[in-house]
């Protein structure tokens, strides 16, 4: 595979790829772009929303103009009803990664999905999808019988799972029982078959000041309704039905319900601001825990390229 100049200075034992993450509304994609006119990149969307085809307003999707020429991928693939989970998305993103790699181009990731990311960046096991029904019920016998009995079942199937888990943390007991029902193998044993594409990574963070970041998602948020969000998700409703996968993302669920008369329209905006700002501030948790992270102000455009550009000639 013939590369470019800069990694032929002193070869990386595995290929190189480049990370734009942090909190959402924090100009992940311009910085992207901008990377990728740059370094011959081209940008992987990491993106559990702009993945979908025909969820435009709520989405924040980059418009061709943003797009600058460059080429995105995994934005606009698949149809609303589609139920993606973190393993579809790392056999799709390893796929298109391969091909950019291929071509002697730089694959930056772009986007804010923690679970998408980790897929790639950590590796996963082939276990099972989610099955609804199973994880139904297993949210029920929760809400019936309470989180202890439920941990110290999964605690018999799995103890190396079940020991680690804070019973308040009801999302992965769930899910390690909602795995053992479906595959009948622990999840234990499962992650011993993790799988993950060596790559050499640059994870470049993004840390806006928080209160400018809060006043932009609130910005954002209206213009989206002013750009028709509601009409969009109306479309969507009539078309794919209201649970339909897609729908159930921030911005979209809480206009089903304003279109369902549950909450009306100023609570509606209300509470798409206050959960995208929750979702922010989970975001950053989240990639605060991704070891070897680097974070940088958006605003420090000059001090990422050199840091990337050093990156790719090491």
């Amino acid at each position: 595979m013939r590369l470019k100049k800069y990694w032929m200075t002193k070869p990386s034992p595995e290929p190189r790829i480049i990370a734009i993450t942090g909190p959402t509304a924090s100009g992940k994609t311009s910085i992207a772009v901008e990377l990728a006119s740059r370094f011959n990149g081209e940008i992987v969307s990491c993106d559990s929303v702009q993945i979908y085809r025909e969820l435009d307003r709520g989405s924040a999707k980059p418009s061709p103009d943003e797009m600058k020429g460059i080429p995105h991928h995994l934005i606009d693939i698949l149809s609303p009803d589609t139920v993606v989970d973190a393993w579809k998305y790392k056999e799709l993103a390893e796929k298109v990664i391969g091909d950019i790699l291929s071509r002697a181009k730089v694959p930056i990731l772009s986007g804010g999905t923690g679970m998408y990311f980790n897929s790639l960046y950590f590796g996963m096991f082939e276990g099972a999808s989610r099955d609804e029904i199973i994880r139904a019920r297993i949210v029920q016998r929760i809400e019936n019988e309470g989180t202890a009995p439920v941990l110290d079942e999964l605690k018999l199937i799995d103890p190396e799972i079940g020991d680690k888990i804070s019973p308040n943390d009801t999302r992965r007991i769930v899910r390690a029982l909602e795995v053992y029902y479906v595959t009948g193998t622990p999840l234990s044993k499962l992650r011993e078959l993790n799988r993950k594409m060596e790559l050499d990574w640059l994870i470049i963070g993004l840390n806006p000041d928080r209160k400018a970041l809060y006043e932009r998602i609130n910005t954002r948020v209206d213009e989206m309704i002013e750009n028709g969000l509601i009409e969009e998700t109306a479309r969507l409703m009539e078309k794919y039905g209201s649970e339909a996968h897609s729908l159930q993302s921030i911005g979209y669920r809480h206009c089903v319900e304003y279109l369902n008369r549950k909450i009306d329209r100023e609570s509606m905006i209300a509470m798409i601001k206050q959960d995208t700002r929750h979702y922010a501030k989970r975001q950053w948790t989240w990639f605060r825990k991704i070891p070897g992270i680097r974070w940088f102000d958006p605003s420090h455009l000059s001090t990422i390229a050199e840091t990337v550009s050093s990156f790719l000639e090491t």
